[in-house]
């Protein structure tokens, strides 16, 4: 049997490796950590076109694996790791940098955040830094923004300031931390409908459920370790560009049925149900109406193992 009849096979076969051994206790390897294993795609791919006999590839592969397994087994800052039971959902993250109260435990709290609304309404990009954990954004407010967590992860912090005539808004959490072990990180987010947003979100293993569709956005970037995506878009902008870019994902996204959308889906063991969508070749669909809907958006999809499902309501 020739190599590259084998080449899915052997990806498959290492991710359940690392997986196996985990289990065992062997290596400390974690399924949000599966986006990592990206480059092995590349690797194996490579490794099947060079010239050479197939007996030296399967050699290499091995040893490759094997590379893989030290690895993990070796990442000691940050590490992270996120399980899901009975649920309920817990987060871990291992941080080296020295904290005189790294074994304190932080109780849960509720902390509320706004910022105030400017006299003339403009344009805000809202830049979130985030942990794993649930997010959502849905509903507006009279503010320019709203912000409530609810959990044990500790406060975030929330800094703002204009750039290039726009408001810019921070969101993170401080990373002083060495051990952390979180039962909850729910936040909620309330935008004001009067504002032009950018939004840009680097979170770890999340929950993001986004009903965005009273709001004007301009752009959307998401990026995620492994992530669960719920995104529900409005044609109230003339033009709507939204990219996400997750290790490993389950994805949904609505548009409404009068907007022309196109899509760019570069992923690699990847589910699509794009009902409505023309396939015109190289991962790019289009509405049959694109692009002379009421409104355009344009959906920029990269993951490694995903379930991809764009929904017209």
């Amino acid at each position: 049997m020739k190599f590259r009849n084998l080449f899915w096979a052997l990806i498959l076969i290492a991710i359940g490796l690392l997986f196996l051994f985990s289990n065992f206790g062997w290596l400390d390897f974690h399924w949000v950590s599966i986006w990592r294993l990206w480059p092995l795609i590349f690797i194996f791919w490579g490794i099947s076109i060079l010239p050479i006999k197939d007996l030296i590839k399967f050699i290499l592969v091995i040893a490759f694996i094997g590379l893989s397994f030290i690895f993990f087994n070796q990442i000691t800052e940050p590490r992270w790791s996120f399980s899901i039971h009975d649920n309920d959902w817990s987060w871990a993250d291992d941080w080296d940098e020295d904290d005189s109260n790294s074994n304190r435990t932080f109780s849960y709290s509720t902390q509320i955040l706004t910022v105030d609304m400017d006299t003339v309404p403009h344009k805000a990009v809202l830049k979130m830094d985030a942990a794993a954990g649930k997010f959502k954004i849905d509903g507006e407010t009279s503010e320019m923004l709203s912000f409530r967590k609810e959990g044990d992860i500790g406060d975030y912090s929330l800094t703002t300031s204009k750039v290039d005539g726009k408001t810019q808004i921070n969101i993170s959490l401080a990373k002083n931390r060495k051990v952390r072990r979180v039962k909850k990180n729910n936040v909620e987010i309330n935008l004001n409908r009067d504002m032009v947003w950018d939004l840009d979100f680097d979170i770890g293993a999340a929950s993001v459920k986004m009903d965005l569709s009273d709001f004007r956005i301009d752009t959307a970037k998401i990026e995620a370790g492994a992530a669960s995506l719920e995104i529900k878009l409005g044609s109230l902008q003339p033009l709507t560009y939204m990219s996400y870019s997750a290790g490993a994902a389950s994805m949904e996204v609505k548009i409404p049925k009068e907007s022309a959308c196109e899509i760019h889906s570069e992923s690699v063991l990847v589910s699509r149900d794009f009902e409505g969508f023309i396939n015109k070749g190289d991962g790019v669909y289009q509405t049959a109406n694109y692009p002379e809907g009421t409104n355009t958006i344009i959906l920029k999809i990269e993951s490694a193992v995903s379930s991809l499902k764009v929904e017209r309501y």
